[in-house]
């Protein structure tokens, strides 16, 4: 090769070398539909406030190709001059007119240049809203309403494509695929249970695919437990692809590193990572602790801060619960006609009122009723400033208010018993777990239904896996907390709400009508939740001759856009699959206070007992009637007067 073509030739390489990325390595779109907001946003009041944050590119952004797209829809009755302000990471971005926005709502502003230490990018909604000059009256009319589209979007040009395993972790993607190859040894199919439930974790919001087969998009590969290093990210024109060694310690190392930076590197080799069990806790959970920080309020009217919190984030259902409020604010002078009060509420029911007029700080423990709590709870606290009639014009101060996240959470005594409702799942899956699979196929279904678990989880759930033995197994006892068997009808026998051995009705006991009959020659999926000596147990089965369907009804659970894990109650899952999809998903209570279970051709006494209780009932009074009358007259009978002889 000559000189000058050996410069050609570098100078090819080195533009590929250069550019290549940047191609692959296209801008992510991640819109609010991603990111959780099912619906538009609504903000209310005078100047109410929208803050959003997203992960940045560890290289930053590209300024001339990011940016934000909005849809501001403001109330038809505002005033043409009120604002609304856009702020990325508190630099002042676009101020907009009402005026301009009722001509064209959608408006577009640039992401600015990140500094090397910010680490996220938060937009920020300031609308400054009013009707007239009266700021009392316009707020009584409860129309100073702008709604931010949930079709808005981030668009997001990363400098230099990020190939660390934290630039993977870090990114919003709209599918993840886990590819498992087909053969799995007893330990590498216990590592991809695990890899599974450990990634609807970290992407709760993201549908995990199980598949034998590579995809396009971005893949997590499992390979052999020799691969180095452990932890491998690669950018392919396909897509971003993860590597993991099938090794417990790459997977928890995954885990510990996840939200540290510590991830830098294209390439982690794990020698040794901590034990994942945490310490007991001393039955406290700050609202920092929740990834609430200092929270702030200021404006007008009617504002309210809202924390929202799960079972699974306090350990389990707990008993004697309270809210610790450590909360600062300017003074509301009283003297001039001003007031101030403050509102507590629980899940929508008022628990506390305070008259916070003239007050700098509200320091208070309030009880929340553990007959309230559900699987996702929503605090609320709301503040309600009325200024005099006489302050309702001009320049009012607005109240500026903070609550302190150290020294504000939640505190409780210790925790109640499983009760057996799915509401209460997956908070009581504490500590050591155990997954048993009737056959090695089996596996995709039981991975999908650890993952829905582990997903509303407060940590991954890492449960040992083992392939049910062909005799009989002695599943009642072993050391474990909790256990979970994708099983077939006929390979377990369980003291479960429904027993699979023969055909069976759901009757409703009120009216003997049968709400749901399992006919032979149908095809059902099954999820029944009992405890067995105190320990919670999931069972995922199925009626008929299609193992399929247990994979069916798991996978709908574990994908996050149906919401059906979301919105388990009872103690029993039905639903009939015609492919690929599932219809006629219902949830059944089954406890002795619920619908009752019947099974033809078999007799019943404790249903039979159930059905004809008002007579027996009644038998039984009129049996005490008739008892009670005959004692009654032998008593009251006269004696009778001695004879002499």
């Amino acid at each position: 090769m000559t000189q000058k073509a050996r410069q050609w030739a570098l100078w090819v390489a080195g533009l590929l070398w250069c550019c290549g990325p940047t191609a692959v390595h296209a801008a992510e779109v991640i819109s609010l539909q991603r990111l959780g907001y099912d619906r538009s946003v609504l903000l209310q009041g005078a100047n109410p406030r929208l803050d959003i944050g997203i992960p940045a590119p560890l290289n930053g952004v590209d300024p001339e190709a990011s940016f934000v797209q909005l849809r501001l829809d403001p109330s038809p009755v505002l005033k043409p001059t009120s604002t609304v302000r856009v702020l990325i990471n508190e630099e002042l971005m676009g101020l907009f007119l009402v005026r301009d926005l009722r001509q064209e709502p959608v408006v577009r502003v640039p992401i600015p240049s990140l500094a090397r230490s910010e680490r996220f990018i938060t937009l920020s909604v300031q609308p400054f809203l009013s009707i007239s000059d009266d700021i009392c009256a316009d707020l009584n009319t409860g129309n100073l309403l702008l709604t931010v589209g949930r079709d808005s979007f981030f668009e997001l040009a990363p400098l230099v494509p990020d190939a660390t395993v934290a630039g993977f972790l870090g990114r919003l993607y709209p599918q993840v695929t886990l590819v498992v190859p087909a053969d799995l040894t007893p330990e590498a199919a216990e590592a991809a249970l695990w890899l599974y439930s450990l990634l609807s974790h970290l992407f709760p919001q993201t549908p995990i695919l199980w598949s034998n087969r590579p995809k396009q998009g971005a893949q997590v590969i499992l390979e052999p437990a020799n691969f180095t290093p452990h932890l491998q990210h690669q950018i392919t024109p396909e897509g971003s692809r993860l590597r993991v060694a099938a090794r417990r310690e790459a997977i928890l190392a995954l885990y510990e590193e996840w939200k540290r930076a510590g991830l830098v590197s294209r390439g982690i080799q794990v020698t040794r990572v901590a034990d994942l069990e945490r310490a007991l806790r001393a039955n406290r959970l700050s609202l920092r602790e929740l990834g609430i920080v200092d929270p702030l309020l200021r404006g007008f009217g009617s504002q309210s801060l809202v924390f929202n919190f799960n079972l699974s984030q306090l350990g389990g259902r707990p008993r004697d619960l309270a809210a610790q409020l450590d909360v600062i604010m300017n003074p509301v002078d009283g003297r001039v006609g001003d007031r101030l009060t403050g509102y507590v509420f629980l899940n929508g029911v008022l628990l506390r009122t305070y008259n916070l007029t003239g007050r700098t700080q509200l320091n208070e423990t309030v009880t929340l009723p553990t007959r309230l709590l559900r699987r996702f709870n929503q605090l609320e606290l709301r503040f309600d400033y009325g200024a005099s009639p006489g302050n309702c014009q001009g320049s009012l101060t607005p109240l500026t208010l903070q609550v302190r996240s150290d020294s504000s959470g939640f505190i409780w005594s210790g925790y109640q018993a499983p009760t057996g409702e799915l509401q209460e799942i997956p908070a009581v899956l504490r500590g050591s777990g155990q997954v048993w699979v009737g056959d090695p196929q089996l596996l995709p279904a039981a991975a999908y239904l650890v993952g829905a678990l582990s997903r509303l989880a407060a940590r991954p759930l890492l449960p040992t896996l083992e392939v049910l033995p062909k005799e009989e197994a002695n599943l009642e006892t072993g050391n474990f907390a909790w256990q979970v068997i994708v099983a077939g009808p006929d390979q377990v026998e369980l003291n479960s709400p429904i027993r699979l051995g023969s055909q069976f009705e759901i009757i409703n006991p009120l009216n003997r009508q049968v709400a749901l009959a399992a006919q032979p020659q149908e095809n059902l999926g099954l999820l029944q939740y009992f405890l067995l000596k105190g320990k919670p147990n999931l069972w995922l089965s199925w009626w008929g001759s299609d193992p399929a369907l247990a994979e069916r009804l798991s996978r709908g659970l574990a994908d996050p856009r149906t919401r059906l894990a979301n919105q388990l109650q009872g103690n029993v899952l039905t639903a009939y699959a015609a492919a690929p999809d599932l219809t006629q998903v219902q949830s059944w209570d089954l406890t002795p206070a619920g619908y009752r279970v019947r099974y033809p051709g078999r007799f019943s006494w404790q249903l039979l007992l159930w059905q004809y209780r008002y007579w027996l009932v009644l038998l039984l009074a009129l049996l005490l009637a008739v008892g009670a009358w005959n004692t009654y007259q032998r008593l009251a009978r006269r004696p009778e007067s001695p004879t002499l002889s």
